[in-house]
């Protein structure tokens, strides 16, 4: 009838999907962070992003968990398209935020954002009121049918 009001509100998502969670900074959040991600990825039908995600994800919140002050490590990953996704890991470090040179052969460590830059589409660091947010982009490839 005209001039009723339903019984009902339904609400509609807002914006695109995303994951978003802070992790304790200790040795045990890139092992929760992964599996967070990957069963994101896998809920939205991105399967075919876990792998290198997952990897990019350890990666970036084991670097914010050794080399910053953080109590604790933020993720967000939001679905930019149908078949793409932003990675997001923030820190509350302020200091310099420049990756570094690349380390020579012998040293153990000091090859994540080399990684991340070999393996993302796009990537950066950026300063925010917090500290500092690294952020990488990853898309599917195109299937091309016959």
């Amino acid at each position: 009838m005209i001039g009723e009001v339903a019984d009902a509100v339904v609400s509609a998502a807002v914006g695109p999907p995303s994951y978003r969670a802070g992790y304790v900074a200790r040795d045990t959040a890139p092992s929760r962070a992964r599996h967070d991600v990957v069963l994101a990825l896998r809920t939205w039908g991105l399967e075919q992003l876990a792998d290198t995600a997952e990897l990019l994800v350890s990666e970036l919140v084991t670097n914010a968990v050794v080399h910053t002050d953080s109590r604790t490590i933020g993720v967000v990953v939001t679905r930019t398209s149908d078949r793409a996704v932003r990675i997001m890991v923030l820190d509350t470090e302020r200091s310099d935020m420049s990756a570094q040179a690349c380390p020579s052969g012998d040293e153990e460590s000091g090859r994540g954002l080399f990684l991340v830059a070999a393996l993302a589409d796009r990537w950066d660091i950026e300063r925010v009121a917090t500290g500092k947010r690294i952020w990488c982009d990853l898309a599917a490839e195109q299937v091309v049918e016959p």
